[in-house]
């Protein structure tokens, strides 16, 4: 027998107590204190322990206490030699490691206890930090330690240690605020997947960024100017857009274990799983969809939910500025508007930094969508319809286009009578689909105007021509020399069809149309008035092509240097909101801004600079043909009597308005009866009778202000 044999015998107490072990000696192999010396073995380093069957294991060197033992003897705990299988009095050879006892870092344990539920996520913290006071009580960890019977919060489990540091036959010594323990869960370690979102139709950019904000998690922050320490994101964007469902999507990644925060948790349940989640050892995954409903501005305790989340996002920061790199926590928030809905206190740095706004889909987007739903659509016409179908769709979000496809299904499953797959989607079936289902941005708003065509308008034809030239797309090398303009005014006396004229425009140009008079949009509350404007340019943003028609123009563009009215506080923040909308849009042409008034006077010079109202229009009072076109309509609404001649009409009424004229009709035959038991006036006694009785309300003075405003603003 060599120097490095040794005859196996088991410590003569190896436990304090064998109902509740300490392992104080588990992992140490006690050798002679002669032979330790002559054999080059240093307390607390590793040594190498080997059998017959070639199986090698991992030790701690340590002198023995009894010398009477004799030299060739070694002792080993029970726990080792269950281990390495070793028999009492077998020969083992025993040979000086490599080193110091290394550090434990990962120290993976499993449940064992008999035909227990599985542990809960909310619980595993606590027991992993019990476990890993159990280790610091036996200082040198092996695997095969097992814990039994340990109780905790009156739940009794038993474990074993399984690896440490990714070893099954290594030692290590417990090292505070480096050792951990982790639960082994071979059927989640298997399929934990990596934090990466697919494509997903009409999101390629949205997801693009959402990927790269991903990347930062695993990554040594090292070298970096400024680094992302935070690990929240918002996602914003109208009803339909896919907030919900890309939530899903970065759930269904399998990155670490999904908490989904509700309206109905308390704060003190949202701080604790913030706190859980960094405690935590495995990847936590935190979503937050419609934000709104935590800290909402209606929400009774607004304020200390703001508070908590705010604290649990400083907490991960922390730990990332500490580690220099981000803890292995993820919070994902969802809400509609990221400024407006985000308070500021949770959009500071290390918070909710980053946000990624998921747009209404352009035709480009809305074909790949409708491509992903796979309609059933015959082979020869499929892409066609596909490519239709988004053209005509703009302003429908993603679950428009579904819902459109859902009803058009339905229609389809009426006309077949007995469904069959060898019968396809017709286009019969998506117009009706497309008649049930209105876009989801143009809920709450009257984006649609009545139906007016310019053959509705008579006469005004230099107003007609300037504003179809206005919208007017340049075609071939012209598209590229040329832009058309953002913004034109309509301005001239009252009652001269402005806003009908607005109308029309929108009809022929078949644009979404927001009408609002600038009154409406006046707050008496600070900061209303300018989300009211920023909501509207962005639902407007949101249904492009569109129009934004402001009637009474001046009550929100008054002069900032004026006194009262438009001059106000809140008319000059309004005004400031409008110019930083108009000089915001990137892509010029699909959003219009149309604005009329009665007063141009009132209006602020800054909306002469270029890049907002290019274009200025004078409708003035209507000319004979257009109070003849009045007069025919207003003659064909109320039934006139047989005998109106609209052209002699037109020749007296020079000088109204085309809302005078309009009033004229409805007011003419109310007391048209004659007193004296005559009979009924003829239709034109009356007429010229109510005509002679209206008072003219635009005066000559009015009419050169308008012209000489003009030359002034142009100069």
């Amino acid at each position: 027998m060599g120097r490095d044999d040794f005859k196996v015998r088991l410590q003569p107490q190896e436990v304090a107590n064998p109902k509740n072990p300490n392992y104080k000696n588990a992992a140490k192999i006690f050798i002679h204190p002669s032979t330790f010396a002559l054999g080059g073995f240093t307390t607390a380093y590793l040594c190498n322990v080997e059998t017959d069957s070639a199986n090698r294991w991992e030790a701690v060197a340590w002198p023995a206490p009894d010398k009477n033992v004799a030299n060739n003897i070694i002792s080993v705990s029970r726990v080792f030699q269950k281990l390495a299988s070793l028999e009492l009095g077998q020969v083992a050879k025993v040979t000086p490691g490599n080193g110091p006892v290394p550090d434990a870092g990962v120290v993976i344990m499993k449940e064992t206890t008999p035909e227990a539920a599985p542990l809960p996520s909310s619980e595993q913290t606590r027991w992993q930090y019990h476990l890993e006071s159990r280790l610091e009580v036996a200082e040198y960890i092996l695997p095969g330690l097992s814990f039994d019977d340990v109780v905790l919060n009156g739940s009794r489990r038993s474990f074993v240690v399984t690896s440490i540091n990714g070893r099954a036959d290594g030692v290590a010594k417990y090292a505070p605020g480096t050792t951990v323990v982790e639960f082994s869960n071979d059927e989640a370690s298997q399929t934990r997947g990596k934090l990466e979102v697919s494509s997903l139709p009409g999101m390629s950019r949205q997801i693009d960024e959402l990927n790269e904000f991903f990347n930062d998690f695993d990554v040594e922050f090292e070298g970096f100017t400024i680094p992302t320490y935070s690990c929240g994101i918002i996602i914003h964007g109208s009803h339909g857009t896919g907030k919900s469902m890309l939530l899903d999507h970065i759930a269904a990644t399998n990155w670490g274990r999904v908490i989904r925060l509700t309206y109905s948790d308390k704060s003190s349940t949202i701080q604790s799983h913030f706190k859980t989640a960094l405690e935590q050892r495995s990847p936590t995954i935190i979503l937050i969809d419609d934000i709104t409903r935590l800290i909402g501005k209606d929400q009774a305790n607004r304020l200390v939910m703001v508070e908590t989340i705010g604290e649990g996002l400083d907490a991960l920061t922390n730990k990332a500025r500490q580690q220099n790199k981000r803890p292995h926590v993820l919070v994902v928030a969802a809400c509609l508007d990221f400024l407006n809905d985000i308070p500021l206190a949770l959009q500071r740095p290390g918070r909710f930094e980053e946000h990624i706004a998921l747009p209404v889909p352009d035709a480009q987007g809305r074909k790949e969508i409708i491509r992903y739903h796979k309609p059933t659509f015959a082979s020869d016409v499929f892409d066609q319809y596909v490519s239709d179908l988004g053209d005509r769709t703009h302003a429908y979000t993603g679950a428009d286009l579904r819902k459109v496809l859902y009803k058009a299904t339905k229609a389809w499953k009426k006309r077949v009578g007995k469904p069959s797959k060898t019968e396809p989607l017709t286009w019969e079936d998506v117009t009706k689909g497309l008649q049930e289902v209105r876009p989801t941005a143009m809920h709450d708003i009257n984006l649609k105007p009545p139906t007016v065509r310019w053959s509705d308008i008579g006469g005004y034809e230099d107003v007609k021509i300037a504003l179809q030239r206005v919208l007017r797309h340049p075609t071939g090398p012209r598209a590229r020399m040329s832009k058309p303009p953002k913004g034109v005014l309509l301005y001239g006396p009252p009652g001269c069809s402005k806003t009908m004229t607005a109308q029309a425009m929108a009809t022929e140009s078949d644009f979404n149309f927001f009408a609002v008079k600038g009154g409406e949009l006046l707050n008496m509350y600070v900061g209303e008035t300018e989300r009211s404007i920023r909501n509207l340019f962005k639902r407007a943003r949101e249904a492009s092509p569109s129009i934004i028609f402001f009637d009474e123009f001046d009550s929100i563009a008054g002069s900032r240097s004026a006194s009262g009215g438009g001059g106000s506080s809140g008319g000059v923040q309004a005004l400031t909101t409008l110019l930083t909308e108009m000089d915001g849009f990137e892509r010029i042409g699909e959003v219009f801004v149309l604005a009329a008034t009665n007063k141009p006077e009132l209006l602020d010079s800054a909306l002469r600079r270029p890049g907002r109202f290019d274009e200025l229009i004078y409708v003035p009072l209507p000319d004979a043909r257009a109070r003849e076109a009045i007069f025919v309509s207003k003659s064909r609404e109320l039934q006139f009597p047989d005998g109106v001649d609209a052209t002699e009409l037109a020749q007296y009424t020079d000088g109204y308005s085309g809302a005078e004229i309009a009033r004229i009709c409805d007011k003419a035959f109310w007391d048209a009866d004659d007193a004296d038991g005559e009979g009924e006036k003829p239709a034109m006694e009356v007429l010229h009778a109510a005509i002679r009785k209206t008072p003219k309300l635009v005066t000559q003075d009015m009419l050169d202000h308008y012209r000489e405003w003009g030359e002034s603003f142009r100069s």
